[in-house]
């Protein structure tokens, strides 16, 4: 008779144990899964951080000044000679710089 109020006692303990492992089993699993998205979201932002890294290289090249000379020469235009102001008070284009000076002192 001492073997059966022991039984109960035994498959509470045996119960508690594998409901133990249980749970740490699915805490493994969602942590391994949690990880894998962890290092995908990682690697997209390292591939995302590099095309930035290129783009602004290649903004650098196409600002460069010789660079858009050439990209103008392509579409046709020219540089102009000499320069022309127009007076605002007379309505005239004049050249060189004798413009720039009254133009400077609007009022």
């Amino acid at each position: 008779m001492a073997g059966l109020p022991r039984m109960p006692f035994i498959l509470l303990v045996l119960a508690l144990l594998g409901g133990g492992l249980i749970c740490l089993l699915v805490i493994n699993t969602t942590l391994g899964a949690t990880s894998f998205q962890i290092d995908h979201l990682q690697q997209e932002v390292n591939a995302r951080m590099l095309q930035a890294q290129l783009l602004q290289a290649e903004i650098g090249e196409q600002r460069q000044p010789a660079k858009i000379a050439q990209e103008a020469r392509n579409l046709g235009m020219r540089p102009e000679r000499q320069p022309e102001w127009l007076n605002l008070r007379t309505h005239r284009l004049s050249a060189g710089g004798q413009g720039a000076t009254s133009a400077g002192s609007i009022r």
